[in-house]
């Protein structure tokens, strides 16, 4: 699925290995002391990875960010949402080289607000089925350009997008189309 001038890449291979780098990147650096549950301002933290974003757009080299966010749970507190940590650390992969490359953002752990979760529709469930490293690495055809926008949108409208990385990647967001 890829582009002519580029060789083929093992895109699962790729996300595996920029989960890898945040997880362990997350336990060395980002200070997640459990404390006692029982207590008021206990959160219980984790990592999340969002989606590959490209540098540029249009693709000219591919070039992707993925961002890596703090979520977190405490159960006593809040039952149907989660709270919304820092996107502390960017990772960024380039075809060319095949390297990865982390930037430390933000690692104090403090919740910036709460983000509800709702349940998925059917065709919500079917948009989250399509593997965005491949489509964007792949031919652009209006089949493609379609499962891109349905697939970033719906991740963008949940909450798996941080704002940091809508601003960041602004020439690529307005192509989507996506509200808010």
């Amino acid at each position: 699925m890829s582009p002519p001038d580029h060789p083929p890449v093992d895109t699962v291979a790729i996300v595996a290995s920029v989960k890898a780098t945040a997880e362990k990147t997350w336990k060395e650096s980002v200070d997640t002391t459990r404390g006692n549950p029982a207590d008021a301002g206990f959160i219980s933290w984790n990592t999340r990875l969002s989606d590959p974003l490209p540098m540029t757009w249009p693709l000219v080299e591919p070039t992707f960010a993925f961002y890596a966010y703090a979520r977190g749970m405490n159960p006593m507190r809040l039952r149907d949402g989660e709270f919304v940590g820092p996107t502390w650390a960017r990772i960024t992969w380039a075809a060319q080289g095949q390297k990865l490359e982390l930037t430390r953002l933000d690692t104090r752990l403090t919740s910036h607000g709460v983000q509800g979760v709702r349940p998925l529709r059917k065709e919500e469930l079917e948009a989250l089925k399509v593997k965005p490293l491949e489509v964007l690495l792949g031919p652009r055809t209006k089949a493609a350009d379609q499962q891109l926008k349905s697939y970033y949108c719906l991740q963008r409208s949940v909450g798996n997008i941080p704002p940091e990385a809508v601003t960041a990647h602004a020439a690529f967001f307005e192509w989507l189309g996506c509200g808010p």
